[in-house]
């Protein structure tokens, strides 16, 4: 009986078999070198989306607030506290309570009687305006349905009638965490929270009624915001004009 030679045999020799695994190794390497990339690409995508809805939310609450600038506030003082290139801080009643005493109200009262004090939280600032005057205080306890109970006297009289507000202190500025990362702070009567992360660029200026630039905080009429988030420098820009006078 002759024997037949091994190349003969069905199948592949081993070199054939070290060509195809190497073959094959290269192809998964590229899949997943391709896999990798795309779920990078994918991650960056969602988080720039993330981002940028933090900015129209963000900018959309800053827009808000700056227009109601002055709102609840007494006619003597200004609006805007503070007028900076990365800082603005105002008086704005943004939680639009407003009430009216229901009966007078001499300089030694702390108690006012009120068409609605309820919502009115313990500590808030409360203005008082008449025809001619202002008095400001602030809440000793939170409101009830109809007085509001101050820390103080009112220090000035007053006719049924008369205008109740509260008004908040409201500061926009930037703010550097632990790893460089710029974000712009919201603060509501002296509690601060974080509004928009990973700001790159951040810029407010400011007009006064006659639209020319001002740096005077009491002459500000509008205000320039310019914002960006992420790498991609994209700034976002919303010319606010002060509605709350």
């Amino acid at each position: 009986m002759k024997l037949r030679r091994l190349s003969d045999r069905a199948g592949v020799s081993l070199i054939e078999l070290m060509i195809a695994l190497t073959a094959g190794g290269v192809v998964l390497g590229v899949t997943y070198h391709a896999l990798s990339h795309f779920e990078q690409r994918l991650g960056e995508q969602q988080g720039s989306m993330v981002q940028h809805q933090e900015l129209r939310i963000g900018m959309r609450i800053v827009e808000d607030e700056l227009r109601a600038a002055g709102s609840g506030a007494s006619p003597a003082e200004a609006a805007i506290l503070k007028a900076e290139e990365q800082e603005v801080e105002f008086w704005a009643n943004l939680s639009r309570l407003a009430t009216t005493l229901t009966s007078q109200v001499s300089a030694t009262q702390q108690v006012l009687a009120v068409a609605n004090g309820s919502g009115w939280r313990k500590g808030k600032r409360v203005v008082v305006c008449g025809s001619d005057q202002c008095a400001v205080s602030s809440l000793a306890q939170s409101g009830r349905r109809a007085t509001l109970s101050l820390t103080s006297p009112i220090g000035l009289a007053f006719p049924a009638g008369s205008q109740v507000t509260v008004t908040n202190r409201v500061r926009y500025y930037l703010k550097r965490n632990g790893t460089g990362e710029n974000r712009l702070m919201r603060q509501i009567d002296g509690g601060a929270h974080l509004l928009i992360s990973d700001v790159s660029w951040f810029r407010l200026t400011y007009c006064d009624s006659a639209g020319q630039p001002t740096t005077d905080a009491a002459e500000v009429a509008r205000v320039r915001v310019e914002l960006a988030v992420g790498a991609d420098q994209q700034v976002v820009t919303k010319d606010v004009g002060l509605r709350g006078r």
